[in-house]
């Protein structure tokens, strides 16, 4: 709340500086706005891109601002570059590598750190993996396909437990269980099953069954198996966010 306040803060007492788009409800900076709002929030997710994007890269980032719109931790902004007149931004999307040949270009800045963390598209330009790739490197928590947030929450309490203590968990999500509908009961089933394995092989069973499900991924799959198999692969980075500062906001 305290960071959130302090944003509207700066919203109001320099409104000339940057604005909100109301279309994709991400903040649009320039060289004069960024580094105050870099330097506010815990993280900041840029799109670096051309002054009036468009197309499925510019919705799946849009996606995300609206998502991450109560993510008090997190901000989601733009800069938007113009190649013609005074080429507004250029100068600053060039410092961060991105230039009209490689737009649209994404880059994840912690605050307290000195370089920010490149997005890589190889994997597909989506939601989803900008949704992951939030999570991976801040711990904060962005739903994903296939998830159920309080099996997610348990998951990371899990994680965290002292061994002999995981067992006090594993009962709750046993409880949870019971009070989810049908729709979600197999994929409650799935945390179950997930902690019951690490009881047994270990933590490094999250690693390498995650590896196993990406190689399985990687091969000739029917759409609903390789959506499964994603879900699955959702489920288990919540086993993971334990690994980083994890914030509870959504």
């Amino acid at each position: 709340m305290e960071k959130f306040l302090l944003f509207l803060s700066i919203l109001f007492t320099v409104p000339a500086a940057y604005k909100v788009s109301a279309s994709s409800g991400s903040i649009e900076l320039d060289d004069i706005s960024f580094n105050k709002i870099i330097n506010t929030f815990s993280a900041s997710l840029v799109k670096f891109d051309v002054a009036f994007p468009y197309g499925d890269k510019h919705d799946a980032f849009v996606a995300v601002a609206k998502e991450a719109k109560d993510v008090s931790e997190l901000v989601v902004a733009e800069v938007g570059v113009k190649d013609y007149g005074e080429k507004d931004n250029e100068e600053l999307a060039r410092k961060y590598g991105a230039t009209k040949e490689n737009f649209p270009v994404v880059k994840l800045f912690l605050k307290g750190k000195d370089e920010p963390i490149s997005f890589d598209d190889s994997q597909g330009f989506t939601t989803d993996q900008l949704r992951r790739f939030v999570r991976q490197n801040t711990g904060i928590y962005l739903s994903l396909p296939g998830c159920i947030r309080d099996l997610d929450m348990l998951s990371i309490e899990f994680m965290k437990s002292a061994k002999e203590e995981r067992n006090k968990v594993l009962k709750k999500v046993e409880v949870s269980l019971k009070e989810l509908g049908k729709e979600n009961a197999n994929t409650g089933k799935i945390y179950k099953t997930i902690m019951e394995k690490i009881l047994e092989k270990g933590d490094d069973f999250v690693k390498t069954e995650n590896q196993r499900i990406k190689k399985v991924m990687s091969g000739k799959l029917a759409d609903e198996k390789k959506r499964e198999m994603g879900h699955r692969l959702n489920i288990l980075q919540s086993f993971q966010l334990h690994e980083v500062q994890y914030k509870d906001e959504l």
